[in-house]
């Protein structure tokens, strides 16, 4: 399993992975929570880049062996008429894209969240990969109350609590707008100054005090959060009823991205691009220049440079890239 596939199975807490701590005593009130244990189903979204299978070809007669001579051959109109009952299985594939898009929460489905996305995206997945490698597969516990969070018996970070989700509404809720929940305001401040940028974008998921929400749509609050901050990393950490969302405060021991393996990008921007929907060149511009790469944009066209080190990418007139190659040490 490589790095990507362990990052996404890391992050998507399907199973408690401590038991109840001070972080889940305080936030059990999450509307909506479930009994412990309770789990999620993940149903897979469907690809619209894999092939579509083929209808499976019918033998001809001819060619069966034991047939009586003479018996009559299906005529071409019937031929037709068979082909025509066969499954359209291109208009399925747009029916089960149509039935994904219809899944997609409002606050998710926003061009401007797009945006915002795309342009922390890139160097919030970088610091979180040095994260997750530096917490491997220790339990997590938190106290809330005096803004900790630990993995292992050997970890300890300062963290900023964003909120919370229950497993059993569906419900993600901001700790700003969670009045029952004991923690600490010198450790909501960053939740706060979310709420003013999503005042100033208008961007629904960080002014609702609750919104309907996929587990999976957590990583897009994380990853906004966690860049914008320009925080360590981001960590979902499920107690039993829900998920605890937090930031991790930077330092911890942990290198600084901008100066640290200028290589990922080629395997970074392809990771997040198969996995969200993003603003292609706004991704490339803004990593590559978190990463202190000088950035040039021309004729369909990114390339960069950092010392020695040069990227290169090409986009197509819809401003997605085709291609991305690089000489990096």
């Amino acid at each position: 399993m490589g790095l990507w596939q362990k990052l996404f199975g890391w992050l998507n807490p399907s199973a408690p992975t401590a038991a109840h701590t001070e972080a889940g005593a305080a936030l059990q009130t999450a509307p909506g929570a479930s009994p412990p244990g309770y789990q999620a189903a993940h149903e897979p979204a469907f690809d619209p880049h894999a092939e579509l299978v083929a209808p499976t070809p019918v033998a001809d007669e001819r060619e069966m062996p034991g047939r009586a001579d003479g018996a009559q051959f299906q005529d071409a109109e019937d031929a037709a008429a068979q082909d025509s009952n066969q499954p359209d299985l291109f208009e399925a594939a747009a029916q089960a894209e149509a039935a994904r898009l219809a899944a997609i929460p409002p606050v998710i489905n926003n061009p401007g969240l797009r945006d915002a996305l795309s342009t922390y995206a890139g160097i919030a997945w970088d610091r979180q990969i040095d994260f997750a490698e530096k917490v491997g597969d220790r339990p997590w516990s938190a106290d809330t109350s005096q803004g900790l969070i630990a993995f292992g018996d050997d970890l300890r970070f300062r963290m900023q609590v964003l909120g919370s989700y229950a497993f059993e509404s569906g419900t993600w809720q901001w700790i700003w707008a969670n009045t029952q929940a004991e923690v600490a305001p010198a450790f909501t401040e960053v939740a706060r100054q979310l709420l003013g940028f999503g005042n100033a974008q208008q961007l629904a998921l960080f002014t609702q005090p609750r919104s309907a929400l996929r587990e999976e749509d957590l990583h897009t609050i994380g990853l906004i959060a966690a860049g914008a901050d320009e925080s360590a990393g981001y960590y979902l950490g499920n107690y039993g009823e829900g998920i605890l969302l937090a930031l991790i405060d930077p330092g911890h021991g942990l290198p600084a991205p901008a100066a640290s393996k200028p290589e990922r990008v080629l395997t970074v921007v392809p990771q997040l691009i198969s996995e969200f929907e993003l603003n292609h060149r706004l991704l490339l511009r803004h990593y590559l220049e978190a990463k202190g790469f000088a950035v040039q944009d021309e004729d369909g066209q990114i390339t960069a440079s950092q010392g020695a080190n040069r990227v290169n990418a090409k986009l197509d007139a819809q401003g997605r890239i085709t291609a991305i190659n690089g000489s990096l040490h």
